[in-house]
């Protein structure tokens, strides 16, 4: 596998206010501010035009939206510029299972898998798809490559501390309950 279908290739072209500005987008993306991400990265592309992974992300959205059409056109002029680029053939597998065709699915998730090795999602959707068909040796063992590879990237934010989280927050408080609760049941 070359170094330039990895999305790591392109970021490194990028100047450092860019590659943020590009960062903020995916971060906006991943916790879904769908509106905030789109309206960034259509600002982002109209600087980085030809930025393959902002396209691919403009395409998730697309995907997001259900226009499948526009989201495919997309990808596809990805691959004609990368056909190696496992997030952009990754959405085409997620689109071709969303219009029903999980045998064109599977083939895209393994090409994918054979650009990129390393890539999680694609094992992810394709061990879905195995589950979802029954056969669930296939299943396990995709999924567990995904973990393995990660199929989900959460960026933690190490300036906070851990118990500022609100998820933190929330079992913190429901502790502090608990024990109240347990305290006026014992005395």
């Amino acid at each position: 596998m070359g170094e330039k279908m990895k999305e790591s290739y392109y970021t490194k072209q990028l100047s450092e206010e860019a590659a943020e500005f590009y960062q903020n987008c995916v971060d906006l993306l991943e916790k879904g501010k769908r509106k905030q991400a789109a309206a960034r990265l259509n600002n982002f592309l109209e600087e980085q035009s030809d930025f393959i992974p902002a396209l691919n992300k403009r395409a998730v959205l697309y995907i997001y939206e259900k226009d499948y059409a526009k989201a495919q056109d997309l990808l596809q002029s990805i691959l004609n510029k990368d056909p190696d680029y496992a997030p952009a053939l990754t959405n085409l597998g997620s689109i071709a299972k969303e219009l029903g065709n999980t045998h064109r699915a599977k083939e895209l998730y393994q090409q994918a898998i054979a650009s990129d090795d390393e890539y999680g999602p694609a094992y992810n959707n394709l061990g879905v798809i195995y589950r979802e068909e029954g056969d669930y040796n296939n299943s396990i063992k995709y999924l567990k490559k995904a973990r393995k590879r990660g199929s989900f990237s959460y960026q933690l934010n190490s300036d906070k501390p851990f118990y500022k989280d609100p998820g933190c927050l929330f079992i913190i408080f429901l502790l502090l309950i608990f024990i109240f609760i347990a305290y006026l049941i014992l005395n």
